[in-house]
């Protein structure tokens, strides 16, 4: 496998390359709605030459957004605008897919929220309460109509965020899930579960889902904890979106490097994912180099997701991980102006460089 190889997770539907944007939170919507700078931000990364671009966390209820100013679809009146940030994305050459999210006990709202749990005493839970049994499955149903609705905007595929201490990652938990604890991982994921089977059955949108893979903590989860969920999802879900840790501790990241020998340290725990099922996966973090990529690449990592350096360089694709042979004027355009050329321009570059 290489970089430039088309990247086949959603059957007939290839991506361009094994790049991804992952979902980063900008903080830029107003009761939830896209507009003209979401665009823009994801409009840009398409056309810089990115595979897959995943729109950031995106709630399914109200009191499920992370803060104020999330992405929702929570609502029909959120699809339209939706579409006109596909339609960019789109014209840009990349899939589009977008995060669903329910931050749970983790929400900074000031409204009432509900979580699975009460283990987060750095945040103001002034407002919060422990989930009941009928919220629960109303969520679930939040889950299933925000997929419909990313469907009718037009979204290539969904992915649950089940990642980072949110409502479906403390589910997940074995330490802190207060609503549904069990020691069986199915029975804790059984909401999950339960959201996959329905989106594949009812909506029919390809659907992936993102772990905290690891907690970085003796007494949290180990990947070993998670396969039978894996197992369990394999041939349900398109990929498995790998991170780790904000789950029941902030992670003290230079101490993780420092103990794995490398900034790269996500890659161990996607391998063993690799090893536990056939589903294709997906590695974030700390990626910004073509030798980080290929690295990974090499060792059987499906994708690359790259994230903050897709914050600060859009055209991180084009510019920095591909070389100009690589740069086929089909898929990599912005339009038919010979001035937009980006092979042209890199030919140039070189030729002026050296």
């Amino acid at each position: 496998m290489k970089l430039t190889d088309k990247f086949e997770f959603i059957k007939n539907k290839p991506a361009r390359n094994r790049i991804v944007m992952p979902p980063m939170d900008t903080l830029m919507a107003n009761d939830g709605f896209a507009n003209e700078f979401h665009i823009q931000h994801y409009g840009a990364r398409s056309y810089g030459g990115t595979g897959t671009i995943i729109i950031e966390s995106t709630a399914v209820q109200e009191n499920g957004r992370i803060r104020e100013k999330d992405l929702g679809l929570w609502k029909d009146a959120h699809i339209e605008p939706f579409k006109h940030v596909v339609k960019a994305i789109k014209l840009g050459g990349a899939l589009a897919g977008v995060q669903l999210n329910h931050a749970g006990a983790k929400a900074e709202l000031k409204i009432n929220t509900v979580g699975a749990t009460n283990f987060y005493d750095y945040i103001d839970q002034t407002n919060f309460s422990l989930l009941t049994v009928e919220q629960l499955a109303d969520i679930k149903t939040s889950f299933i109509k925000a997929a419909k609705r990313a469907q009718e905007a037009g979204f290539d595929f969904v992915e649950l965020h089940a990642a980072h201490g949110y409502l479906l990652s403390e589910i997940l938990s074995k330490k802190i899930n207060e609503v549904t604890n069990d020691q069986d991982i199915l029975k804790r994921a059984k909401i999950i579960i339960e959201i996959v089977d329905a989106i594949n059955q009812d909506i029919k949108i390809p659907v992936a889902i993102r772990f905290s893979i690891s907690d970085h903590s003796n007494d949290g989860m180990k990947v070993e904890d998670f396969v039978p969920l894996l197992k369990a999802l394999e041939n349900k879900v398109v990929y498995f979106h790998i991170s780790s840790g904000e789950v029941i501790s902030r992670v003290d990241i230079p101490k993780v490097i420092q103990e794995a020998g490398t900034k790269l340290f996500r890659i161990p725990l996607a391998l063993k994912v690799k090893q536990a099922v056939a589903t294709p996966v997906i590695a974030v973090g700390n990626f910004d180099s073509r030798k980080d990529v290929d690295s990974a690449i090499s060792l059987g990592i499906d994708a690359v997701a790259i994230g903050r350096e897709h914050l600060f360089n859009p055209n991180i694709v084009v510019n920095t991980l591909l070389t100009t042979e690589e740069v086929d004027e089909k898929l990599y355009h912005w339009n038919n102006n010979i001035w937009f050329n980006y092979k042209g321009y890199k030919t140039l570059k070189d030729h002026l460089d050296s």
